[in-house]
């Protein structure tokens, strides 16, 4: 039958955003719907957001022509440092390890939705729905899926050949699929802010877990630092509320005196913390991207880059399928969905349970396990085949050589 659209994507955050850029010249009918005005005002929580950028996903939108304007407020990390307060022990990483400018990026969450939102713009066979929010999906026979939308104080249905749920870590496209999700919640909230440091990061990022969670100062423009400090939620809103010399001296406590005095630079906001792994990535014409099929903890900055392997990914797959398919190409093809969400799967997984073992792993008290743990990072220090590899893990270095070995082997299979 005939849809108006070939895919919908149902969220107009980074991720779906960052889909909908990747299909341009496809010549596919994509519909973007997001349920928060794209001119609505900036909340300070939004203003505070920065995200850190891996080396593969800055390789990934500058080969889609996007990271050059992201590139202007971003600042490079070109190393790392990783401790815990109290004990012994550490690990360091250095970019030039690896012949690389950057371990990664750090950019503000306002710059990639601006620079991605401009790209939109220009894309005549993308059409953004906003504000409008998803409802409910009923299947019309087996080629369609109809989507019902509350649009202003009325409704708007649409059909489309596929649909991508992009919505976030509640996921109403995911429960309208009837997709199970595991959540562990942490007990924990991210606050995130800005600070002025006595003595410069010099291109240098430092996690420093703590037993109530990690600290995260990260180079950033301007001589600041972005700041990501995990504590347990029921301490968020105490510091939130609190002043900024009473919020900087409990922050300073935490991580230490390594980089000097600490001075507020930014406004405050946080967020809660939960492991969520979706129990499938598709469903009958549809699949699932980022936050709405796996969200994670921050430690390690993981959850976004993984987030954009998804979106990317689908859409190489989508690309290539069209390729092979020509005129019987038919996005929401269930083989194909499938393929795409196995072959996603390891990386999901490894990350996913990566992350959740170093937040169980630290944020623990058990007497004598923080000496363990500086054995352990003292340990991994020594061993630069371990932390190569983590850390080519951890940049997207391993997963973009994975992806151009399968691709030759294709071509050379054709």
């Amino acid at each position: 039958m005939n849809t108006d659209y070939d895919i919908a994507v149902v969220g107009g955050g980074l991720a779906g955003a960052s889909l909908a850029c990747a299909l341009s010249g496809s010549g596919l009918r994509i519909a973007l719907i997001e349920a928060v005005a794209f001119d609505a005002p900036v909340d300070e929580n939004m203003k505070a957001r920065t995200t850190a950028l891996a080396w593969g996903t800055r390789a990934m939108f500058d080969q889609l022509g996007l990271w050059s304007a992201m590139a202007e407020d971003a600042a490079a990390i070109e190393r790392l440092h990783v401790s815990q307060a109290g004990y012994f022990g550490r690990v360091t990483v250095d970019a030039a390890e690896y012949d690389l400018p950057a371990l990664g990026y750090v950019v503000p969450n306002l710059t990639m939705i601006a620079v991605l939102r401009e790209r939109l713009a220009g894309m005549d066979h993308v059409d953004t729905i906003a504000p409008a929010a998803f409802e409910s999906l009923a299947y019309r026979g087996d080629a369609a899926v109809e989507l019902t939308l509350a649009e202003g104080e009325g409704k708007r249905r649409l059909t489309t050949r596929l649909v991508i749920g992009a919505d976030g870590t509640h996921s109403k496209v995911r429960s309208a699929l009837g997709i199970g999700a595991t959540v562990d919640d942490y007990g924990q909230s991210a606050i995130i802010t800005k600070a002025h440091t006595e003595r410069p990061l010099a291109g240098c990022a430092y996690e420093r877990f703590t037993p109530d969670g990690p600290v995260a100062l990260l180079p950033f423009v301007h001589d600041t630092a972005a700041v990501v400090w995990t504590v347990p939620t029921d301490e968020a809103r105490r510091l939130l509320d609190s002043s900024d010399d009473d919020f900087t001296a409990e922050l300073q406590a935490r991580f230490g005196d390594r980089l000097g005095r600490l001075t507020l630079a930014g406004p405050r906001g946080a967020y809660p913390l939960a492991r969520v792994l979706c129990d499938r990535a598709w469903s009958h014409r549809a699949a699932l991207i980022g936050n709405a099929g796996h969200a994670l903890h921050p430690a390690a900055a993981q959850g976004f880059n993984l987030a954009i392997r998804d979106a990317l990914g689908v859409a190489a797959a989508l690309r290539e399928h069209q390729q092979l398919d020509g005129a019987a190409f038919d996005p929401g093809d269930a083989d194909h969905l499938a393929a795409w969400a196995e072959s996603r799967r390891p990386d999901q997984h490894r990350v996913a349970n990566f992350t959740d073992r170093i937040v169980r792993l630290f944020s623990n008290r058990v007497p004598g396990l923080g000496h363990v743990r500086g054995a352990g990072l003292f340990g991994l220090s020594l061993a630069p085949g371990v932390r190569g590899g983590m850390a080519r893990r951890s940049m997207g270095l391993a997963l973009l050589d994975d992806t151009a070995m399968r691709r030759s082997d294709r071509r050379m299979n054709s």
